[in-house]
């Protein structure tokens, strides 16, 4: 009986992963880096500061109370690997981690990595104009992907 309800589960999943749309503010502010069991994995276009976000990949959820407690758990879980990831390749003075939904209400997790040198540092970085930010040149995007597939692939 539970192995049926888990497969059940893993089959709504895929399905649901499978009619996963980007929300568009997400898609026009981010580069793709890497799908996770659950979530996908975006590099917010800001080389001022190491900013990674995690948006689950289902459809129509908008807070994390919404998700079940297996999906609340595998995201939880990579949430923690993703800032593993940033306090290894980054060496952060604090990792800063925020669900906000004020003007893009699909689900995703903010995950940046504070530097004493960052453009906000002490304050908040949503102090900060979005005209201050500096895009990543292409071939930088690259350099992240490959970190995060070769992180991620172990």
């Amino acid at each position: 009986m539970e192995l049926n309800r888990v497969m059940m589960n893993n089959l709504r999943t895929q399905k649901e992963a499978k009619m996963f749309r980007l929300d568009p503010q997400l898609e026009r502010d981010t580069f793709f880096l890497y799908d996770l069991t659950f979530s996908r994995l975006l590099l917010k276009n800001d080389r001022n500061l190491p900013w990674l976000i995690l948006v689950p990949r289902k459809s129509h959820v908008e807070e994390i109370i919404h998700l079940s407690d297996e999906e609340s758990i595998v995201l939880m879980e990579e949430i923690r690997e993703v800032s593993r990831f940033l306090n290894h390749h980054m060496q952060p003075y604090k990792i800063n981690i925020a669900t906000l939904g004020n003007i893009v209400r699909q689900l995703h997790v903010h995950i940046m990595a504070r530097l004493k040198n960052d453009r906000a540092f002490p304050e908040p970085i949503w102090s900060v104009k979005p005209g201050e930010q500096n895009s990543y040149l292409e071939e930088e995007v690259k350099e992240f992907q490959e970190l995060v597939q070769q992180w991620f692939a172990h």
